[in-house]
């Protein structure tokens, strides 16, 4: 029983940590802009640029904009 309640209470922890986390993150893309583009610049120097979630034909590649390229791109 107390393996148990000790799963449950590490599992609500971890996830108040990441609901404070995301919180966190969306309060700064609406109060400071400027701060999360400049965020996502240097993320992407350090760590390089996102790998892409979808495959697409070569030819294709740089003709479509995916959503979550769309939102990278309105953040900045």
């Amino acid at each position: 029983m107390t393996e148990v309640l000790h799963n449950a209470i590490a599992d609500y922890e971890q996830k108040q940590f990441w609901q404070t986390v995301n919180e966190q993150v969306e309060q700064t893309q609406r109060e400071d802009p400027e701060g999360w583009a400049d965020y996502l610049t240097e993320r992407e120097q350090v760590l390089g640029p996102r790998p892409r979630s979808r495959r697409i034909a070569p030819e294709w590649d740089g003709l479509l904009t995916f959503p979550e390229e769309k939102d990278e791109t309105d953040a900045r």
